[in-house]
């Protein structure tokens, strides 16, 4: 029978209850619901319903068992111990209950279809969250759950979900082995920005319940047993509460110590930083940040560097002005019809894009067009009434809001791309052009841009580009330097105080731009980019002589590649060789790796565009803190010092072996040069040299290979001589090497003045680097940025190294530096370094030493 409960009684038994929906909109399986949590079916069995009304109504009969403190979920106690959670919205805790207005009590009784909680869905929207609102029976109680079909479609409030039938109630466990047995407790003070909330509680009553134990949470005078997602979420815990956790029976201790560890981990959520508890009520002290390096020059703004060069013009605000989606949508087979051919205009567009870095930040877009998934759920969105225009556009800004909500910048930084094909789209969809268009010689400011808007950019002529927000790593950024403008991210609000038109001087290797600059300081500016731009020619008329120094010594200088198109502009700029070809790029921005047969074929159109040059290839560089979405890599607080580089690929030993596998194949009968990355000891490039020698084996590969490790952290350099011994060659990457030496994270804006190679420190760990290859006989080469620098450069050779690997751009320029230079020049600019007491100490010396003025 259907259950009824009159308002002012308790819970009813059931023998059979039907849960309705509880408004309009689109159902969906709970395993499509956009949280794991949810959609893992941690928190229990449901469905999901993508709101399309604005007030959401009882499911069922009950009592009103739990309000979220957040005000975006509300609990209901159905009888039977059976209660059901509706939780409006994706990550809406973060909402801190501004869209949302409860309509009901702790306590309150409630018939089907009684108002439960209004929700303002346009503010829901603009906040970037998922109207997804998951239906789950968190507490089964005695209650088995069966669906009466297929949880899919559009639904009307009242329409049926699924059935709970009674099963015969549970009795408490009396087992007198919990109840008489040992006791263990523990406090931990909740680090969870959010509280307690239903994420977080899944996952801590699920470990609970891997125990015999009986464990209970304790707060604030609440308790709660643990095993209970909703009696956790009562518990209204909140950050910074002291929790005590207590366990009685069998592992007592045990489960005491495992749900400590998972609570002070953050339980599958964000954990705050360290004493970010909400403080008492009253006037916050704002402490005003030292500027270490005295008072700030006038008209002089910093940023982050993104794309080399320097550069000087007008300045010239490009507004990118967000499409609206506005008007009514025809049936759903014509919006349906409309989205396909959009997306198919789109696709051959990005097909189109053969220029390099352009082609292969297109072909990551390509695959995001291609996920049938986002698709479905755009016409799901058409199917409920929408247009194609504001279907793909509500899908778009909602994937993008959840790359913005990770914790990792690389993948926060992806989220323009997605942002970028949502505009696309509406640009093909609504028939508008593209605004991104400046002056010829304009340098451009702007909030952001994306990849899209370089193309306009760069055909309109413009000298340079900077940015309010943005990060260096974009695809913006490395489609500006593989079109040679220079670019300047993340200045934050002071950039907008440049006015339009003024003449300013942006400088893409410093990360700076300068404004309010005298006639004088104009001048003086032009003519140095006049005779850089002079030298620049000169040193790319004899960019193809062979490179030595002014003594006679043969230096290589070589080029740092990530595509075939980089190999074929470095052979065109000079370069000898290729020190690094970083091959992160056949592995990233996709669902799958890359086959071997397919990065074969790449790294043998590379190193046939460099003939009988060497080619180093470097393993597969990813980890935490450039993950693979099909890696089960664990999130990390620091991944700088986490899985990354050869620890990834020791780790996955079938992945890093193809990937050697495809460098011979694509090496053929030359010699294959490969090197891995984060070596840093003498262990791990012993299992590296291993798995290549079963390689060989298995594949009977007979052309020469030579296996060298990078030397990227203090511990690999201070053992570079025991490295040497086994290796056939090192190869030093300046810049992990001095982030890891200084403790300075180079994508810290704050820190970008304290990363310089030629600190003390730095240059005597490189030292040492070079003495271990000399003991042995092996080569040493530079790879990192400091290769590229002139200053540095000198310093590098005088230490002893004989291979330089420098950005494509900058093998002229290095090249013609050499030749100038002798080797008793360049010895005594490396004692110059070593005895300096800092990076800027360094630089005086060596501007006076080499006549050569920064």
């Amino acid at each position: 029978m259907e259950a009824g409960v009159a308002r002012g009684g308790s819970a009813a038994e059931f023998v059979r209850l039907r849960v309705h929906a509880p408004a309009k909109g689109w159902l969906l399986p709970l395993e499509a619901t956009p949280d794991p949590a949810f959609a893992s079916g941690a928190l229990g069995p449901g469905v999901t319903l993508e709101l399309l009304d604005d007030v959401i109504r009882a499911p069922c009969a009950g009592e009103v068992a739990a309000v979220a403190g957040e005000r975006h979920a509300v609990t209901l106690d159905c009888g039977n111990g059976a209660q059901i959670l509706i939780h409006c919205g994706i990550d809406t805790v973060s909402l801190k209950g501004e869209p949302f207005e409860p309509l009901v009590a702790v306590g309150d009784r409630v018939e089907t279809g009684d108002p439960l909680l209004r929700v303002d869905l346009e503010a829901l929207v603009a906040a970037g969250k998922s109207a997804a609102t998951p239906i789950v029976l968190v507490e089964a109680g005695g209650c088995s759950l069966s669906f009466r079909s297929d949880p899919d479609g559009l639904v009307e409030p009242g329409a049926e979900l699924f059935e709970l039938h009674r099963e015969g109630a549970r009795g408490a466990n009396g087992d007198p082995r919990v109840e008489n047995g040992p006791v263990a407790t523990r406090e931990v003070i909740l680090p969870l920005p959010h509280g307690l909330h239903a994420r977080p509680c899944a996952a801590i009553a699920a470990e609970a319940r891997r125990w015999p134990a009986m464990v209970t949470l304790r707060t604030d005078g609440r308790s709660a047993a643990a095993g209970s997602t909703v009696g956790l979420m009562k518990l209204g815990a909140t950050l910074g509460a002291r929790v005590e956790i207590e366990a009685r029976g069998e592992q007592a201790e045990a489960a005491v110590e495992a749900i400590a560890a998972l609570i002070e981990r953050g339980a599958g959520d964000e954990i705050a930083e360290p004493h970010a508890a909400p403080q008492a009520p009253g006037q916050p002290v704002i402490l005003r940040r030292a500027n270490p390096d005295g008072p700030t020059e006038p008209g002089l703004l910093s940023g982050v560097a993104a794309a080399p060069g320097k550069a000087i013009g007008p300045a010239y605000y490009v507004h990118r002005a967000r499409i609206e989606v506005t008007g009514n949508a025809e049936s759903p087979p014509a919006e349906k019809a409309r989205l396909r051919d959009a997306l198919s205009v789109l696709r051959a567009r990005l097909a189109d894009e053969d220029d390099g870095a352009g082609a292969a930040i297109a072909s990551a877009q390509l695959a995001i067009l291609e996920d049938e998934e986002l698709v479905a759920v755009a016409e799901a969105k058409i199917d409920a009434g929408g247009s194609a225009a504001g279907a793909w556009q509500a899908v778009m800004q909602r994937e993008a809001e959840a790359l913005r909500a990770l914790s990792d910048a690389r993948l926060a930084e992806r989220a323009d791309d997605l942002l970028d094909l949502e505009q696309r789209m509406l640009r093909i969809l609504l028939g508008r052009e593209s605004e991104a268009t400046a002056p010829a010689g304009a340098i451009v400011i702007a909030s952001d841009l994306y990849p899209s808007d370089l193309k306009p950019l760069r055909a309109a002529g413009v000298a340079g580009i900077a940015t309010v927000a943005g990060g260096p790593t974009s695809h913006l950024a490395i489609l500006a330097a593989s079109a040679g403008i220079p670019m300047a991210v993340a200045f934050g609000e002071p950039l907008c105080g440049v006015e339009e038109g003024e003449l300013v001087y942006l400088d893409g290797d410093a990360g700076t731009l300068r404004h309010a600059m005298a006639r004088e300081e104009v001048e003086e500016l032009r003519k140095n980019l006049a005779d850089r731009e002079a030298s620049y020619c000169a040193a790319l008329a004899t960019a193809q002589r062979e490179a030595r120094l002014a003594s006679g010594e043969r230096i290589e200088v070589f080029a740092n590649i990530g595509s075939v198109a980089d190999a074929e502009e470095a052979v065109r700029l000079g370069a000898e060789g290729s020190g690094l070809v970083r091959t992160e790029f056949l592995f990233l921005d996709r669902a799958e790796p890359p086959s071997e047969a397919e990065q074969a074929e790449i790294y043998a159109a590379i190193i046939e565009s460099f003939g009988d040059r060497p080619v180093s290839i470097r393993t597969l560089d990813i980890g935490a803190d450039k993950p693979a979405p099909y890696l089960p890599l664990a999130k990390e607080d620091n991944p700088a010092l986490g899985v990354r580089g050869i620890r990834v690929g020791l780790r996955y030993p079938e992945l890093l072996a193809g990937q050697m596998r495809a460098i011979l194949r694509g090496a053929g009968g030359r010699t294959a040069h490969i090197m891995a990355p984060m070596v840093s000891s003498a262990g791990e490039f012993a299992q590296l040299r291993a798995m290549l020698d079963r390689v060989l084996a298995e594949t009977g590969h007979a052309a020469p290979v030579r296996l060298g490790a990078m030397v990227e952290t203090p511990a690999s350099a201070l053992i570079a001589g025991t490295l040497a011994r086994e290796a056939d060659f090192l190869s030093v990457g300046t810049n992990d090497l001095t982030q890891y030496t200084l403790a300075a994270d180079r994508t810290n804006s704050d820190l970008a003045r304290d990363l310089d190679a030629l600190h003390p420190a730095v240059t005597r760990l490189v030292g040492i680097a070079a003495e271990g290859c000399r003991a042995h006989g092996r080569m040493l080469g530079i790879c990192g940025g400091a290769a590229g620098d002139p200053l540095a450069a000198a310093v590098l050779v005088g230490l002893g190294a004989r291979e330089l690997s420098v950005s494509a751009a900058r093998v002229p320029e290095i090249k013609q530096w050499l030749s100038a230079l002798t080797l008793e020049q360049c010895r005594a600019a490396a004692e110059a370094a070593l005895a300096a007491a800092s990076a800027e100490e360094a630089r005086g010396e060596l501007g006076r030493l080499l006549g050569r003025a920064e």
